[in-house]
């Protein structure tokens, strides 16, 4: 099972978030590449709590072929997975997601003193995608 970080604790079991969250933003790193991704998980499937079930975040890696692809070849004692907010609603979570994509400029940043991409994404909302060109200013 693998360690979520959230405010300077550890959680790895759903009793230990508030019961209003829907789901969650969360950043994996890379720890040697110091390469991130940004997604978010929500928490159960469904809408209903009697029919909800759960999502399998506990031991949720992304959704990033290149990230798990990495993870597979360097193990995942080699990533930090930290919850960077929690969201009470699908809306409110998707927002976020988006938000903290665009704020950290997932699909243009690099690696200081490298040309290799800072994080793992490769689309923001699934509408906005890594560029096939660099940006001359």
């Amino acid at each position: 099972m693998l360690k979520w970080l959230y405010e300077e604790g550890e959680f790895s079991k759903r009793e230990d978030f508030p019961e209003n969250c829907y789901g969650f933003v969360y950043r994996i790193t890379n720890k040697k590449t110091k390469k991130s991704y940004i997604g978010c998980k929500q928490y159960f499937i469904g809408t209903k709590k009697k029919a909800r079930k759960p999502s399998g975040w506990e031991t949720y890696t992304g959704s990033s072929k290149h990230l798990n692809s990495d993870m597979e070849k360097i193990g995942k004692k080699n990533f930090t997975f930290q919850i960077v907010g929690e969201y009470e609603n699908k809306r409110s979570l998707n927002y976020y997601e988006c938000f903290y994509q665009m704020k950290l400029k997932v699909l243009t940043s690099v690696i200081e003193g490298t040309d290799e991409p800072a994080y793992y994404n490769n689309y923001v909302g699934g509408k906005f995608y890594r560029p096939v060109q660099k940006y001359v200013e």
